[in-house]
């Protein structure tokens, strides 16, 4: 059995001060042992008590990801037309289609959405069909199972790195404005992070001369999130095959042991993942597809104007800013993990140790076996043109390992140091070393909270806007105009123009509603609904059947080269709503026939509602990205203007704690009678939007 690698550089100096407090010496092998140096008293390691930790670890995260999946927004619009509205078509009869569930192209698995519409037909019949609540108990789902993975992580860097490294691990996850994000996202991506974590659960331990059981399941669990989800999220497995086959292998009786292990576990974990996969999809699509080789294919080898590139490029240092986004210093300390490792077996080796008889060089290959997979990925990653957010959650809970090492590193080395400086009290040691990870614990938690606070306070318009209307806007209107609305036949039509990007699905649209879109300065191609089929039941009324045949019946207007398809646009003279957002500054490119002003024509518009969202274009870099109340960015400017000028000429630095808002609006057409006597008016548009507002406060009062 081995022995925790990761172990705090303490214990007694010498024989005779084990004799007087009764503490066995570490040993680097199962044949010698090390003496290292340090103070008279042994300096404590933290208890983690199994069944205990592991219920406040799993508590802790529960209620962390929890807020996360009530409070956190929908970043990416691909999680919304990908995701969140086939599992509506499924669950309701109706939603939008993307080219990629055309059966033409196939690069979509209807197994993984099947997964989460049961789930959603489950809660819609606890809430009566309520769809938000819906919503929000498929993402409390999300958070249940992110939490559960995050602590068998948790658990398992315990038992093989030590209970330091698994605390500080704790805390990392806990405090990232990363994890909070990815956690609740309905996206492949998330799913792959979550079986990683699993996958780790196995491939923390070390490499079996006499079993399997470690790669077969790190295998399988790797398999799972790249056959069912995507399928690049297997690199993050790569090392783990390496270590197999690299390390301990002087134990071996037969050379190819392991290289038979990689290729049974492999061929096992494929059939058992990628046959139910293929029957599943086999269903919905109406023949037979393999959907992971079809994204590969699509995505790898897709030729000229295909694949991802034609979303969009982005530079080489995207994912180092983006981390530090939503990590800050936690990224910094995952990318000096290795060489920090590099540095302590220079100037204080013993840290680092083992009992495995495989020489002392073991504990530190081990190590750095765990901490590769991120910078692998990161590579990887970095050298693709397109690059998205999202494409870095399966490693997120790698930078949380690699941080958390890091910490680990971190102390020793100030321990080193104190050490030095000949600081022997060993109370006041202990106190310095709980100080230093408490503020960087502190510090990082503290940028992270006010990184998520930032998300929520600057871009949650567009879900408060959409929760009116579903419980507000549409039954007051219904119940004061008895309006008989059908969604078939006689629908509300809801246009969203240029911010189609932010529609939050339909689960936050009632019954009796559509939506439509105009046409805007997007160029490319959107969704259409899918092919819906309909009967009359007994009572005369128009019904969606079952039997959901958009999902292989080929409809025409899809592409794979994102040109755009006309076919998709609605006549705003047939809109009953707009959403829309007016940005309160002048700039050229608005000021076209595509993306009209709709808030300022109140002869045929009326406002619903409105929010104020960050104009993040013209707000400061540093301000938008960081909440804080204004007063706490006064006074740091305050502070900042007190220091040398050249530190404080700079734009972002003048303009500290400046945003710029937007008006997020629910705009209702307005009917003939509210209509009457307004459009005569032929005034300075000022005074016309001020006299409208007194003649409809005066006309409701009357």
């Amino acid at each position: 059995m081995e022995e925790n690698l990761l172990r705090k550089r303490s214990g007694p100096s010498s024989p005779k001060e084990t004799e007087k407090t009764g503490t066995p010496l570490p040993e680097s092998s199962s044949s010698s042992r090390v003496i290292i140096k340090a103070s008279a008293r042994r300096l404590t390691t933290p208890c983690c008590p199994p069944g205990k930790t592991a219920f406040s670890a799993f508590s802790a995260f529960l209620f962390v990801r929890i807020t996360a999946a009530l409070l956190s927004n929908i970043a990416d619009c691909d999680e919304v037309f990908n995701y969140w509205e086939p599992t509506h078509y499924l669950q309701y009869g109706y939603g939008m289609q993307t080219w990629e569930y055309s059966p033409i192209y196939a690069i979509r698995s209807w197994a993984y959405i099947r997964l989460h519409a049961i789930v959603g037909n489950v809660f819609s019949s606890l809430f009566n069909h309520d769809k938000i609540k819906v919503f929000y108990a498929i993402r409390v789902i999300f958070a249940v199972i992110c939490s559960i993975c995050e602590m068998l992580f948790y658990l398992s860097a315990v038992k093989n790195l030590g209970p330091r490294v698994g605390r500080y691990l704790i805390f990392t996850m806990l405090i990232s404005a990363g994890m909070w994000n990815a956690s609740a996202a309905y996206l492949p991506s998330t799913f792959a992070m979550y079986t990683t974590m699993i996958a780790f659960f196995y491939a923390l331990n070390p490499v079996s001369t006499t079993s399997g059981r470690r790669i077969y399941l790190t295998i399988f669990w790797v398999g799972l999130g790249s056959l069912l989800a995507w399928p690049f999220s297997a690199a993050a497995g790569i090392p783990a095959a390496i270590e197999e086959l690299v390390l301990r292998t002087a134990a071996l009786r037969n050379r190819f042991e392991r290289i038979k292990r990689l290729i049974i576990g492999f061929i096992v974990s494929t059939c058992m993942i990628l046959i139910p996969l293929v029957i599943v999809d086999y269903y919905y699509y109406k023949k037979i597809t393999v959907v992971p080789l079809n994204i590969v294919i699509y995505n790898v080898f897709g030729g000229k104007d295909r694949g991802p590139d034609i979303y969009g490029t982005e530079p080489w240092n995207f994912y180092v800013i983006n981390g530090f986004l939503n990590f800050n210093f936690l990224f910094i300390m995952a990318l000096i993990s290795i060489p920090g490792l590099i540095l302590t077996s220079v100037i204080d080796p013993g840290r680092i140790s083992s009992k495995s008889t495989a020489g002392p060089i073991y504990a530190y290959l081990y190590l750095i076996f765990r901490l590769l997979p991120f910078y692998l990925w990161l590579f990887i990653f970095i050298i693709q043109p397109h690059k998205e957010e999202r494409f870095l959650f399966v490693a997120y809970p790698l930078i949380c390992l690699n941080s958390a090492v890091a910490i680990f590193l971190i102390r020793g080395w100030f321990d080193r140091l104190m050490s030095f400086r000949q600081m022997h009290i060993t109370n006041a040691r202990r106190y310095c070393m709980k100080s230093l990870t408490a503020a960087i614990i502190i510090f990082c938690g503290a940028i992270s909270l006010a990184r998520v606070s930032a998300l929520y306070v600057h871009y949650s318009a567009p879900m408060t806007i959409f929760k009116h209307f579903y419980y507000e806007e549409i039954p007051s209107q219904i119940a004061a105009r008895q309006l008989q609305v059908d969604l078939i036949n006689n629908p509300i039509n809801l246009c969203i123009g240029k911010e189609w990007y932010r529609f939050p699905s339909h689960y936050f649209l009632p019954d009796g509603v559509r939506l439509r879109f105009l046409k805007s300065d997007f160029n490319g191609q959107l969704p259409k609904y899918f092919m819906e089929k309909t009967y009359i039941d007994f009572d005369n009324k128009t019904k969606f059947s079952t039997e959901r045949e958009g999902t292989w019946l080929v409809q025409e207007g899809f592409n794979d080269r994102n040109l755009e398809e006309m076919d998709r646009y609605f006549n705003v003279t047939q809109c009953d709503y707009i959403i829309d957002l007016e940005l309160n500054y002048t700039r050229s490119a608005l000021d076209n026939n595509n993306e009209q002003k709709y808030i300022t024509q109140t002869d045929q518009w009326s406002e619903v509602i409105c929010k104020p969202f960050l104009d993040a274009e013209n707000s400061n870099r540093i301000t938008r990205a960081l909440y804080l109340p204004p007063i706490v960015w006064q006074k740091l400017k305050r502070f900042i203007s007190y220091l040398p000028l050249r530190l404080t000429d700079s734009e972002t630095i003048k303009t500290l704690g400046n945003l710029k808002w937007g008006d997020y609006c629910l705009l209702r057409r307005k009917d003939e009678t509210e209509m009457i006597s307004i459009k005569e008016w032929k005034v300075i548009p000022k005074l016309r939007f001020y006299f409208e507002h007194w003649y409809l406060k005066i006309s409701s009062n009357i």
